[in-house]
């Protein structure tokens, strides 16, 4: 998460991917079910988990490298973890926020009640960003901008599942 080893430096065992991918999903519900009911948040987080590692998986056999999945895997998953246990202080103290945008009829309806939660917020999300580029260029041997794209692509993956999904 500083960039200092990539997931070639991580276990490339299963049992290591597969608690990762367990801690990931925790995480994910804990943050989706500050949002919303928990049978959601439940099936969301599951989703999300299981999206998370097709995408690697696909990504890696485009590429041929599909015997980097375990460690690439768990170095997503486990980041992706701790990343989002770090936003869950600021999705918190967006809630009111985020309530007020679900509620409103006109924009000006709309306040922001924590600016220093929502630059958090956005401060941590880049800085995923970046530690899932990182990851990506590390694990397909592609440039850094190939590997944000790929890491975009995912972003935009999930947000059309989940927009489809409603």
């Amino acid at each position: 998460m500083l960039f200092r080893c990539g997931p070639q430096d991580l276990p490339g065992n299963q049992s290591t991917l597969i608690a990762t991918a367990v801690a990931y999903c925790i995480a994910q519900f804990a943050q989706i079910g500050l949002l919303g009911a928990p049978t959601a948040a439940f099936v969301q987080a599951i989703l999300a988990t299981i999206l998370l590692g097709l995408y690697a998986a696909a990504v890696l056999r485009i590429r041929k490298l599909s015997n980097r999945l375990h460690q690439t895997g768990t170095a997503l998953f486990g980041t992706g973890s701790l990343l989002t246990l770090a936003m869950l202080p600021a999705t918190w103290a967006l809630l009111p926020y985020l309530e007020s945008i679900a509620q409103a009829q006109r924009a000006s309806d709309i306040t922001l009640n924590s600016p220093l939660a929502a630059l958090a917020y956005v401060i941590i999300g880049i800085w995923g960003l970046a530690v899932y580029s990182h990851i990506y260029r590390h694990a397909l041997d592609v440039s850094i901008a190939l590997a944000i794209g790929v890491t975009i692509g995912f972003e935009a993956l999930v947000l059309v599942v989940f927009s489809v999904l409603g």
